[in-house]
């Protein structure tokens, strides 16, 4: 397990992609979602606000391969290379750099998100991607979700897979400091796959 350290918000993370473990595509996200269920029960750090009452871990959509896709990282997009600041849930601003845009289809159109460095999950180089979509604050956490993308520098075609989109952990606890998906990154489709609002907390 990494550190959330510099993208995301200074916990310890489970999300890391089982994807490239040596099982079946079901299996490996079973499997990560089975340690992020203990991880919440046993090891999360709730930093004095604890769990509210019905707190039973998180939950997430079915597996549905639909969401996973192929995307194109467009490095001439605006405001690629550039380095940034994102708002975050605690009022600060965190910086990042700007690696373009993933490029992908959803049933016919085009739809886009910007990508940001750095990242290193188990090693491996990941591309950073938080976002917002139709299900914000119904079906998922309001102020958006992430999801990080295994890439190569040479990489233009990316796997983007919204099964393994999950909650900043401020969704658990309002003591972490989130960072917010940045205005480009707010779909109107309603991505139906990955993490759920924990059971047990209400919509933003």
């Amino acid at each position: 397990m990494t550190e959330h350290e510099p993208a995301h918000d200074q916990d310890l993370d489970v999300h890391d992609h089982g994807h490239h473990h040596a099982l079946s595509y079901e299996d490996a996200l079973k499997e990560l979602r089975e340690a992020a269920t203990h991880y919440y029960a046993h090891q999360f750090d709730w930093r004095d606000h604890g769990p509210p009452e019905d707190f039973d871990g998180p939950r997430w959509f079915p597996a549905d391969e639909r969401w996973r896709v192929a995307a194109r990282l467009d490095r001439d997009a605006p405001g690629a290379g550039e380095h940034v600041q994102l708002a975050t849930s605690t009022g600060k601003l965190r910086d990042m750099e700007n690696a373009g845009q993933l490029v992908f289809g959803v049933d016919g159109r085009e739809q886009r998100l910007s990508a940001f460095l750095p990242r290193v999950v188990d090693g491996e180089p990941v591309l950073f991607v938080p976002f917002r979509d139709g299900t914000s604050g119904v079906d998922t956490y309001g102020a958006g979700r992430y999801v990080d993308v295994p890439h190569d520098s040479d990489d233009e075609w990316l796997d983007l897979d919204f099964n393994y989109a999950y909650n900043p952990s401020c969704a658990f606890s309002p003591a972490y400091d989130c960072p917010y998906p940045p205005p480009g990154n707010r779909l109107s489709i309603s991505i139906t796959a990955g993490e759920k609002l924990p059971s047990g907390k209400a919509g933003d």
